[in-house]
């Protein structure tokens, strides 16, 4: 019988932080190589405080040099809707439709592309400069 550990490799592409309209970016790069799936979870703690302050996290994936793609733009967060969770799952035999590489993934979507990096990506939107505490980890399967 198999153990977790031999069976699956978990990475954090962020951890738990707290971010402000200012301090939105890119963190996280991480040299795992996942082979066949990967399973990302946005664990959101704590939220801004008005329904316009928003925050959108993406997972970015390194398909070429400099050339960094979105694979998952988790469900975008509300001030005013408490803490959260979502998961998303991207699958390396799925097919995937061509798109330009700068072309923004909608919120709630994955692309199924896997490279040798990855890492995440935030926006935050914000009326009076709120922040978001939240983590994102990864599990390759």
């Amino acid at each position: 019988m198999f153990s977790s550990a031999e069976v699956s490799d978990q990475f954090t592409l962020f951890a738990s932080g707290t971010v402000t309209a200012t301090d939105a970016g890119e963190s996280g790069v991480s040299v795992h190589r996942i082979r066949n799936a990967a399973v990302f979870t946005l664990d959101v703690t704590a939220v801004g405080t008005g329904p316009g302050d928003t925050l959108d996290v993406f997972v970015q994936t390194l398909v070429a040099p400099n050339i960094w793609v979105d694979v998952v733009h988790f469900t975008q967060v509300v001030g005013n809707g408490g803490a959260k969770r979502f998961v998303a799952k991207i699958l390396a035999g799925a097919s995937e439709a061509m798109f330009a590489p700068a072309t923004a993934l909608v919120a709630g979507s994955v692309r199924n592309i896997i490279g040798d990096l990855f890492r995440m990506r935030c926006d935050v939107v914000s009326s009076s400069a709120p922040s978001f505490t939240f983590s994102v980890v990864a599990e390759a399967i």
